[in-house]
Parts: structure tokens; sequence; C-alpha cells
């Protein structure tokens, strides 16, 4: 990758990682749907990770999870009662998004755009998920569980609604990256019609 191209990626991420997270923190208002507020940060390391692979996907993960954690990190009870922000969470959960992102479909399927969206539907259902079952085991641990939400209103008004909003989000996300990304063409150096050369593995199988 030349100098030019170099620029080209970093300034496209910067402003990409930025926007995204300064308009779900200022706006939330703005990008909700069916109750739920779209999930932007999550939705961009997921494309990121899947549409220019490993790499780029630690990169935006890890520096979208280090603004997460810093507008919005989750807070604890410490001692006395007293809160306490938790800090690391969000970087260690987006730089594993952006892994897994990258990876899912890579040894069987090529980027298709059509699967980033499936992806977005798939890492959705498995984040929030997690942070249920997390905040469930925390509760019963500070013995606090009798406050904790049914299984019904879980999936019913909080995972399948987010996954339908994020999936919303992704569409444009999807197209900015295509279009307007930080690789020309949508397409990164050192990758064939979208997908790693090391990914024909799967036409041998």
């Amino acid at each position: 990758m030349n100098k030019k191209d170099r620029a080209r990626q970093i300034i496209v991420y910067t402003v990409y990682v930025t926007s995204v997270c300064c308009l779900q923190v200022t706006f939330p208002h703005v990008f909700r749907l069916l109750g739920r507020t779209c999930d932007l940060m999550l939705v961009f390391v997921v494309l990121s990770g899947y549409l220019f692979g490993t790499v780029d996907g630690i990169v935006v993960g890890l520096f979208v999870g280090m603004l997460r954690d810093y507008f919005s990190g989750p807070v604890i009870t410490g001692m006395n009662d007293a809160p306490v922000a938790v800090l690391g969470i969000g970087l260690l959960a987006f730089l594993y998004v952006g892994i897994l992102s990258s990876v899912l479909f890579r040894t069987r399927f090529r980027r298709k755009y059509n699967l980033g969206l499936v992806q977005v539907a798939m890492v959705s259902a498995a984040y929030y998920s997690l942070g249920h079952i997390l905040s469930w085991l925390y509760l019963k641990i500070s013995r606090n569980i009798a406050s904790y939400h049914s299984l019904r209103y879980i999936l019913f008004s909080s995972i399948f609604p987010q996954i339908l909003v994020n999936i919303v989000a992704a569409v444009p996300i999807l197209l900015l990256l295509r279009f307007a990304g930080p690789y020309k063409k949508g397409i990164k150096s050192g990758l064939v019609d979208g997908y790693s050369v090391e990914d024909r593995r799967w036409q041998k199988i």
C-alpha cells in the first residue's frame, strides 16, 4: 500500500469511527426504532472486520471500544453501594467482535455484501445475549436477581428488536464502506473479488 492509499485509509477510518460514536451518543433518539437505539458502533466494527479482514477488524474494534468505554462504559455497584465505572470491557468486547466478524464466513463464503447483513444479525444476537447473561450472573452474585427481566421481555422486547434495528442501520454503513470507504472501490489490497486469497481453500473442499 502506497502512502496515498494509507493516508486515505487513516483519514476515512478516523472520520467514520468518530462520526458513528458521536452520532450514537449525541443523538440516540434520532437513530431509534422499535423502541431500541441503533448500535452504530457495533455495526461499524462488524462490517469493517467482515469486509476488510482481521487487521482492520482488530484496529477498528480497539478504537471504537475505547470510545464506547469513554462515552458509556458500564457501571456496577462497588463497596458501600457506590457506583464504579468499569473500563476496558467495551475495548475487549469490540476487539473480539472485530476478530470474529473477519473470520466467521471466511472459509466457506466470499465476502458478499448481503452476507454482511447476516453477520450483523448473528453478531448482534450473540453480543446482546451474552450481555443479558452477564447481567443476570452479576445480579445473582449480588443477590439482586429478583429485579431482572423475564425471558419473554429479553427475547421479544430487547434482542429481536435490536437485531432488526441494527440490520436497518447496517445498510447505509455498508454502502458507505463500499463506495466511500477506506479502500478504493471498496476492496482492500490483497483481497480478490472481496475475499482473501487464502480463502480459496473453500473451493478445494
